[in-house]
């Protein structure tokens, strides 16, 4: 079975020190995990006044592996000039997504920048990555935020923007969230924060929207990549399903080529 893993990020944490904050260090890792192929982030892009510049690292990093990794530009929609560095991202570094960060880069997934870069992405055929967090909030240095994308919003954005794919990492999505809402076909979640071996809420939430709307996530290098590979290989799910899961799924949505050219 294949397995792409959509979230996965390199470069510096100014709060922790990250064993895998390096593109070989973390392609070493997670193909001794059996991982074939990863969705990168430049961690860097969160803290960088400009953004951009955390891209154009990102594809220096990766160039010589895009059989393996593939780019996910880091976007603040409130940066002067954003848009022309996203559609670089797109067109001229080849990478396949873009990750935003509201509660790091100051505005709400209900404003008009967060609409614009939505609109943008979808006239771009790229998905938009919104994390939960990026690290466990109740462990979080002083100096970082305690502020989070909550499911409500990420939903209500999606409802939104319906021609923009949106890639939710980092959450705990039960089906008992889907209750009582319209049918959200643009919400994919990555599963890496999901319980799944007890109460089996990945084969639940399968049921419940359909496999083709999950992701399979290890949240490396800031998480261990075994937890998120148990979930997969314990969830109850048919085989097929578990490819979907596993990769195909990833593959259909980023379409990803050999990137990064």
């Amino acid at each position: 079975m294949k397995i792409f893993d959509i979230n996965t990020a390199v470069g510096h944490w100014p709060f922790r020190k990250l064993e895998l904050e390096s593109a070989s260090k973390l392609r070493n890792a997670l193909e001794s995990h059996g991982i074939s192929r990863a969705a990168a982030v430049n961690t860097n892009g969160i803290f960088y006044k400009n953004c951009h510049d955390a891209n154009l690292e990102l594809h220096s990093w990766l160039r010589g592996d895009e059989n393996f990794f593939t780019g996910i530009a880091t976007i603040n929609p409130v940066y002067a000039k954003w848009d022309k560095d996203l559609r670089e991202s797109v067109e001229r570094l080849g990478f396949k997504g873009v990750r935003i960060v509201p509660q790091y880069h100051d505005y709400e997934l209900a404003s008009a920048p967060a609409a614009e870069i939505a609109d943008l992405a979808a006239a771009l055929d790229i998905p938009v990555f919104i994390p939960y967090r990026i690290i466990d909030i109740r462990q979080r240095h002083w100096l970082d935020t305690e502020k989070v994308n909550d499911f409500e919003s990420v939903y209500n954005f999606c409802i939104r923007h319906p021609e923009t794919p949106v890639i939710y990492t980092e959450a705990v999505v039960s089906a008992e969230s889907f209750n009582g809402k319209e049918k959200c076909s643009n919400l994919f979640i990555e599963i890496s924060r999901m319980r799944s071996v007890y109460g089996q809420q990945i084969s639940k939430l399968a049921a419940a929207i359909g496999t083709e709307q999950l992701l399979f996530g290890s949240g490396a290098p800031f998480k261990e990549i075994s937890p998120a590979l148990l979930k997969l290989r314990n969830a109850d799910l048919p085989e097929a399903a578990q490819k979907q899961l596993a990769g195909e799924n990833a593959v259909r949505i980023l379409k990803p080529g050999t990137g990064n050219e």
